[in-house]
């Protein structure tokens, strides 16, 4: 079986086509071919010999508290929230802290990380004057992406060596802060570049087959239910070396995010002068509906975000807030390369029922 065919079989498999409908506390295998093995399970909490479970980020409910999206993070209904670490690898962020808030609307993320610099400038127009104009400047804006599973299977590393769909929040200090949004992205990892200029070549990270898992409905499921309550798909694949990553702003014709500004003419009159390069154009649609604001202060960096539960559109690229829900972080500090970013395992974002004091009536 090639690995289309396996992607296809896998997809339909993880949204409950390839199989009869779950029973109660029933666990069954299905070998795909002699290296891929399926594993239904649903009620039950059986779960493959050394697979990670995620991290759970609580998320706490409001009723009529307000949240002002500006990356301050001091509103008294973050005080409610409880803070998690999660440990980082492979860049040079090594820790962040994550808060999650919702209501019958919206759902809210706080991620903060220790960052001794504040870079809010992406590539300049900086003056060079051996050779007397001005040049694109080495400066990289700091910037942070979420991704939630979405679509077909899903895996916390961009750079696992599977095939699967991700529904991306990219927050950037330059190029999407000023405007106080993130580009809502829609994304997907191949392993072969199937013509496709967008699709980036990189180097796989992990090495060994491993487990995912997939969780396989989206409505009429218990929003508050443990990750052992939902039906739920375990995948084991072989890892590819080599694939390829697409991210592009959500909508059937992805818009610009940003407009590119020509280099200053003339010279200036101070050498360290910098000209931006790039203006944030404002998101409409699909690829604009995550609003997003960064504060850096005393050598921590502070972002929120908030989304719609159910976007209007409810594409298959929107992740949909209505159970747990799988995420992983990726916090780019001095570099745009996604080899160099610092990743998260995987997080499971749980919605804490509204307690005796804080109803939802």
């Amino acid at each position: 079986m090639n690995r289309s065919h396996l992607y296809t079989t896998i997809c339909l498999a993880a949204t409950g086509l390839l199989t009869s409908s779950y029973t109660q506390a029933e666990v069954n295998y299905h070998q795909i071919n002699s290296q891929n093995v399926l594993v239904e399970v649903s009620d039950d909490d059986w779960q493959p010999e050394g697979f990670e479970n995620g991290t759970p980020i609580l998320a706490t409910y409001l009723k009529n508290d307000v949240v002002v999206v500006d990356g301050k993070g001091d509103e008294s209904a973050w005080k409610l929230a409880t803070e998690v670490e999660v440990p980082l690898s492979s860049g040079q962020t090594k820790t962040a802290y994550l808060k999650a808030l919702y209501n019958d609307v919206d759902v809210f993320i706080l991620v903060r990380w220790a960052d001794e610099s504040e870079d809010r400038e992406h590539h300049p127009w900086v003056w060079d004057a051996s050779q007397q104009h001005y040049v694109e400047g080495p400066q990289v804006e700091d910037s942070l992406l979420l991704s939630f599973e979405s679509g077909c299977e899903w895996t916390p590393s961009l750079l696992s060596g599977y095939i699967y769909d991700f529904d991306g929040w990219l927050w950037q200090a330059a190029r999407s802060d000023p405007l106080g949004q993130a580009l809502d992205l829609y994304g997907n990892v191949q392993d072969q570049p199937l013509g496709d200029p967008l699709l980036t070549k990189h180097q796989t990270r992990v090495h060994e087959d491993t487990w995912n898992i997939k969780f396989t409905e989206n409505t009429n499921v218990d929003m508050y239910a443990a990750w052992n309550k939902l039906n739920r798909v375990y995948m084991l694949q072989p890892v590819t070396e080599t694939l390829y990553v697409r991210s592009v702003p959500d909508g059937k014709f992805p818009p610009p995010s940003y407009k590119m500004l020509p280099p200053p003419t003339g010279q200036p009159s101070d050498d360290a002068t910098v000209f931006p390069q790039f203006s944030p154009l404002k998101l409409e649609g699909g690829a604009g509906e995550v609003s997003a604001k960064g504060a850096w202060k005393d050598g921590f960096w502070t972002v929120e975000f908030r989304r719609m539960r159910v976007t209007p559109a409810q594409t298959l690229n929107d992740t949909v807030f209505n159970r747990l829900t799988q995420f992983s972080v990726n916090v780019f500090d001095h570099t745009e390369k996604l080899e160099e970013a610092s990743e998260s395992k995987r997080l499971f974002l749980e919605f804490v029922p509204a307690g005796p004091n804080l109803t939802k009536d």
